[in-house]
């Protein structure tokens, strides 16, 4: 789906003002090395995009297709970039690039590997090294857990949580909970898989995606606690490097929060397909609307119909 098609005026300041304070400003990368990789996107005429296993509601695999919440974001970057003035002739197009973790994903791009991964929570430590766009969901870090366990460091003692290597939840929850056992799993899928074979009875993880996956892997389990134990922005990362590409994806990424605000219907439609009142997440519009509107309301003083 084409997500945008051409300049919108009450957005344009986004791309000057907006992503100003979402750069990290400690680089060591010289002006040249700058030039040359923030054009690399419009000299292969690819996006090369991390992908990290194949789990709702930021990503679902169908043959070699890929959908979910992330990639609607990545076509609204896509579809950015081809309407920019550095544009060649021909359009720019996604290249998903499977990663076996999170660490090799997040390698990738430092490295020059890759250019963007969408759907990655913000940590601080992250925050060195990458750069964030603007962020198009919030994220908590949660447990699925069986009925005798209410989430609290106490419920845990004893018991063996499962997480993602490297992610988010792995590190907070290791700051919070003393007395528990931790198994890694290397990839979303793998630790989903245990649950639902039963290698493990417990699983820490962001808010959406254990919602996301509940019904299909542990339907009898609750999400608990009932407040997180952290909440972080949910984004795309860049290399420090890709400066350009930062500012075009927050573009095209502000676009996108607008257009489910002022009621696009093609936009909602993508969006709510993954996180919406009929999806396995199951917000509500107003819920939606409101994430995004405090979003583009701090980052560019935006308000809805301007």
């Amino acid at each position: 789906m084409r997500l945008i098609k051409k300049a919108a005026t009450g957005l344009l300041a986004l791309s000057s003002i907006a992503l100003v304070a979402c750069q990290n400003e400690t680089t060591g990368a010289s002006d040249s090395a700058k030039s040359s990789t923030a054009n690399s996107v419009y000299e292969t005429g690819k996006l090369r995009a991390v992908v990290i296993g194949d789990s709702l509601p930021m990503v679902q695999k169908d043959g070699d297709n890929y959908d979910g919440l992330s990639f609607v974001v990545l076509e609204a970057i896509r579809d950015q970039i081809n309407v920019s003035p550095k544009k060649k002739d021909t359009d720019v197009s996604i290249e998903p690039v499977a990663a076996g973790s999170a660490k090799e994903g997040l390698d990738m791009i430092r490295s020059g590997a890759a250019d963007i991964a969408c759907g990655v929570a913000f940590t601080w430590e992250r925050q060195r090294s990458l750069t964030y766009t603007l962020p198009f969901a919030v994220g908590g870090v949660r447990l699925l857990a069986p009925g005798d366990i209410d989430g609290t460091p106490a419920s845990l003692n004893g018991k063996t949580v499962g997480v993602v290597k490297d992610s988010m939840a792995a590190g907070v929850l290791a700051g919070a909970v003393d007395d528990a056992n931790f198994q890694f799993f290397e990839t979303p899928d793998q630790a989903l898989a245990a649950v639902k074979d039963g290698s493990v009875d417990i699983l820490g993880g962001d808010s959406l995606w254990l919602r996301a996956n509940k019904a299909a892997t542990a339907p009898d389990s609750k999400l608990v606690p009932d407040r997180p134990y952290a909440r972080s922005g949910v984004g795309c990362v860049v290399a420090d490097t890709t400066p350009h590409l930062l500012n075009i994806s927050n573009l095209g990424i502000g676009r996108l929060l607008s257009g489910y605000i002022n009621d696009d219907d093609g936009v909602r439609s993508a969006i709510n397909t993954w996180i919406g009142t009929d999806s396995s997440v199951g917000l509500k519009d107003e819920q939606i609307s409101r994430f995004f509107t405090i979003v583009l309301s701090t980052a560019a003083e935006f308000n809805p119909q301007s």
